[in-house]
């Protein structure tokens, strides 16, 4: 009889610190989730930080250089199915607005030819207001908190992050054009 008090007290003892242990995992990346949250609300508020890049075509441009116009930052990969498919849409979107939406496509391609091969397919990629950035050091993604592809921010005329999408959409729809039209002060 006592072996098995020993064993139950074991199993407890046991038991507590396995407790205890996932308590206290889950209680500090619980904590670390409004880090994450107050970047985008600072996004939100104060708007997203400047930077510079230089484009496949050649051209650097600074963020700040684009003010007045909607920004949709598109972090993508030629690899990623769901970016693909949502390519067409986002074309003809920044197509119809002529110029009062600027896309930045952020390539998180391994090199830099993939990309080239993938614009073979999207030669429209290479319009006007469409700049083609490869984030080779990751530095935009990280900047950004870019966690899956295709993830997209959209910044009003004073760069002020509006919607935060993850996942892939239609960017060519009857509520989309509402949204832009809104965001764009039209009707």
């Amino acid at each position: 009889m006592k072996q098995h008090l020993k064993a139950l007290a074991l199993v407890i003892v046991i038991g507590g610190f396995a407790v205890w242990a996932f308590n206290h995992y889950f209680m500090s990346h619980v904590e670390k989730a409004p880090a994450t949250m107050s970047s985008v609300e600072k996004m939100e508020t104060d708007g997203v930080p400047n930077f510079s890049a230089k484009a496949l075509d050649g051209a650097s441009f600074d963020l700040e250089q684009m003010k007045g116009k909607v920004i949709i930052l598109n972090f993508w990969a030629s690899w990623c199915g769901p970016c693909v498919e949502e390519v067409p849409s986002l074309i003809k979107l920044v197509k119809e607005y002529k110029g009062e939406i600027q896309l930045i496509a952020v390539s998180g391609d391994s090199n830099e030819n993939d990309i080239h091969v993938f614009l073979k397919s999207f030669p429209e990629l290479k319009g006007e207001n469409i700049k083609i950035v490869y984030d080779q050091d990751r530095s935009l993604m990280k900047m950004f908190d870019v966690s899956r592809l295709p993830e997209s921010l959209i910044l009003n005329r004073e760069h002020k992050l509006v919607k935060k999408l993850v996942g892939s959409i239609d960017w060519h729809t009857k509520d989309s054009l509402e949204y832009m039209n809104s965001l764009m002060g039209k009707k």
